[in-house]
């Protein structure tokens, strides 16, 4: 799920090093996947671009393998999986999971989401969940999706939409001004179907189809929910280069104490709204 370390002349090389540093020190906290949110939406994607038995997968951004660990349910022991993360920490678990389930056709590899590493048109479907907007250069990245891809291969990609993490979104965004807090990522976290559907058509896909659904959970109270921000990479990154340690401590109590009215017996109750993209690359 993240951004690459290519060098540019425009100060993107720091931002891309301090979001990798992000997600290889929350790797391991990542893959646990708390709410189980990763797995479910990687089974939907899968789903949704219908990769064929015997057929060569790429999954771009695979951060612990929520997407690629799955994939064999579909293209079965003749195909060929491959997960490519910029993490290091996230490439290590997804192997040691891939292992332990003696998914021998099923690897994992380090390398640049906006430079893959692959000749031109390798894969018959190429997936890509949650990670999009961690390119600093979405449409680079999406370009390098559409080369490696074969005439007439397919792409299946999630991303947050709109509203993408309501009612929390809305009270942290507000919060995080407060404090005056700036985002390392430059890309919005959530995308609208019109624009990802121009992105994708500007990239050169073909026959794009957009579907937008949600996914409810509960967190069992608001220290949960500021875990789970912990464990989103760069965000932790966002805190310690922004903020004292008395300040950090201070937005922590404030945050749980915005999210008071918000619990119930159950707990509080979020609905992440999914975005997904099918397209392809025309023959």
């Amino acid at each position: 799920m993240n951004p690459s370390l290519t060098t540019g002349t425009d100060g993107t090389t720091e931002v891309r090093r301090w979001i990798r540093q992000g997600w290889e020190e929350a790797a391991t906290e990542y893959a646990q996947d708390r709410l189980g949110i990763f797995e479910r939406s990687g089974k939907r994607l899968l789903e949704l671009v219908r990769p064929l038995p015997g057929s060569q997968l790429l999954d771009v951004g695979t951060g612990a393998g929520a997407v690629a660990l799955q994939a064999p349910d579909w293209i079965g022991a003749q195909g060929q999986v491959t997960g490519s993360d910029v993490a290091q920490a996230m490439v290590e678990l997804a192997r040691q999971s891939a292992a332990e389930r003696g998914m021998d056709g099923v690897t994992f590899c380090r390398m640049d989401g906006e430079q893959i590493e692959f000749p031109d048109a390798s894969f018959d479907t190429v997936t890509c969940a949650f990670s999009l907007f961690q390119f600093l250069d979405m449409s680079r990245a999406l370009a390098e999706m559409w080369r490696v891809l074969k005439p007439g291969g397919r792409l299946g990609l999630s991303n947050w939409g709109p509203g993408f993490f309501s009612p929390v979104a809305s009270l942290q965004r507000d919060l995080f001004r407060e404090f005056g807090l700036r985002p390392l990522l430059t890309n919005p976290i959530s995308l609208r179907a019109d624009r990802l559907e121009t992105m994708l058509r500007r990239a050169g896909f073909t026959a794009v189809e957009l579907l937008e659904e949600s996914d409810e959970v509960w967190f069992e109270d608001p220290a949960e929910v500021w875990a789970f921000n912990l464990d989103m990479g760069p965000f932790p990154i966002m805190l310690r280069q922004q903020l004292t340690d008395a300040q950090r401590r201070e937005l922590e109590r404030r945050f749980a104490s915005s999210l008071h009215d918000l619990m119930t017996d159950r707990g509080i109750r979020c609905t992440f709204h999914l975005l997904y993209a099918l397209t392809e690359k025309g023959r």
